[in-house]
């Protein structure tokens, strides 16, 4: 097979390239350098999650999950979200949809979800 490049295509050379390629290297670190994190938390009374066909699962709509912890028969966890119950592994099936962040979990009373609780650095004694 031949291939014919006409005279209006021209070729990179090899520093070309590596160079478009460093760029994009400086460029990324450069956004990543500047990165402010500001995690957004839905309002009270807008969905927290919504069901997404495309990944056939529950996803987050934020940053934030504001949710209650029970337990079933057999003290199997359920994740109550928005009214909505997830077992264990529903919950860990959405939390893929960070993979590869970190996550902080804040345990308040089941009153105060929409509150920001303070928090104290401290080694507990128990």
């Amino acid at each position: 097979m031949n291939l014919k490049i006409g005279p209006e295509v021209s070729l990179m050379t090899d520093q070309e390239i590596l160079e478009c390629y460093n760029e994009v290297i400086r460029a990324m670190q450069r956004s990543v350098a500047s990165y402010k994190h500001r995690a957004v938390e839905v309002p009270p009374g807008k969905d927290q999650v919504r069901y997404s066909e495309q990944c056939d699962q529950w996803v987050p709509r934020g940053d934030v999950l504001r949710c209650v912890i029970h337990d079933e028969a057999g003290r199997r966890p359920v994740i109550e979200i928005d009214d909505r119950e997830f077992t264990l592994e529903e919950f860990g099936t959405m939390l893929t949809t960070f993979s590869g962040w970190g996550m902080r979990i804040v345990f308040v009373p089941d009153t105060d979800l929409e509150k920001r609780p303070v928090i104290v650095v401290k080694d507990p004694k128990h």
